[in-house]
């Protein structure tokens, strides 16, 4: 599938991003090796771009995805909750171990949703860019979670700030401080700033599974990202995504086989 230079960071990104959050614990209940080989698979369609976070108990299934893979070919994704310059740190050097890989490609604040808490995490901050210092992580960002508003020009603005994982979907589903009119143009100028910008929640998490083609083809035709990520439980599931990126047809068969 169709990869895309994300943003300024000169990454490039399958258009469909693995959501590894709901392999494990949080969903499916695959165990690490079990999730590893959907990564693979997946990775084999053309899905190089993957999606964790500390919260989501996962680094075990992404290290176990990467296991024979060119690591330089897959962009991995994690996310801190971290509110201070040390446990940011500390949180790095974890995952690192996790993952069993020397660095990770982006690293994101985790669930910045307002002004407030952007700035009471000044410190995690500080910690991310100093790990990109010294090379362990490559591009810093956070995600904005459900919320849309002031926070966006934060990400538009602050230049610290490399990547963007945000709520986009057809309806507006799960969308606070705003209509889904409003977000998109807010989506549109980070776009712009030149941000690497990452839908989230296109199906909201589960609600518009009924009008999931539907959905990922919004995902899909929206301009102003360079990829949007949905929680897979299987191969099956992840081809579909693909074959609707690529403009294709999906037929019956595999429609009920990703259902």
């Amino acid at each position: 599938m169709r990869t895309m230079r994300y943003g300024s960071t000169g990454l490039m990104v399958s258009q469909v991003n693995f959501g590894v959050g709901l392999l494990g614990r949080l969903k499916f209940g695959l165990t690490p090796k079990d999730g590893g080989r959907v990564l693979r698979s997946a990775f084999e369609l053309g899905v190089n771009f993957w999606d964790g976070a500390d919260f989501y108990g996962t680094h075990p299934h992404i290290r176990e995805g990467l296991r024979g893979l060119d690591r330089s070919q897959v962009v991995v994704n994690s996310k801190t909750q971290a509110t201070d310059r040390a446990t940011a740190i500390a949180d790095v050097e974890r995952f690192l171990r996790e993952l069993d890989t020397a660095y990770i490609d982006t690293l994101m604040l985790h669930g910045v949703e307002t002004v407030e808490e952007f700035e009471r995490r000044q410190g995690a901050l500080d910690g991310l860019l100093a790990c990109k210092e010294r090379g362990l992580v490559r591009h810093v960002g956070m995600s904005t979670h459900v919320s849309t508003g002031p926070i966006m020009g934060v990400a538009e603005r602050d230049s610290r700030i490399e990547v963007v994982l945000t709520l986009y979907n057809r309806t507006g589903a799960m969308l606070k401080g705003g209509t889904i009119e409003e977000h998109a143009e807010a989506i549109r100028r980070v776009y712009v700033a030149g941000k690497g910008v990452c839908l989230m929640k296109v199906l909201a998490q589960g609600d518009l599974v009924g009008q999931r083609e539907e959905a990922i083809r919004a995902a899909v035709a929206f301009p102003h990202a360079h990829a949007f990520t949905i929680g897979f439980r299987d191969v099956a599931q992840v081809e579909y995504a693909v074959r609707l990126a690529e403009g294709k047809a999906v037929d019956v068969h595999l429609a009920t086989r990703a259902s």
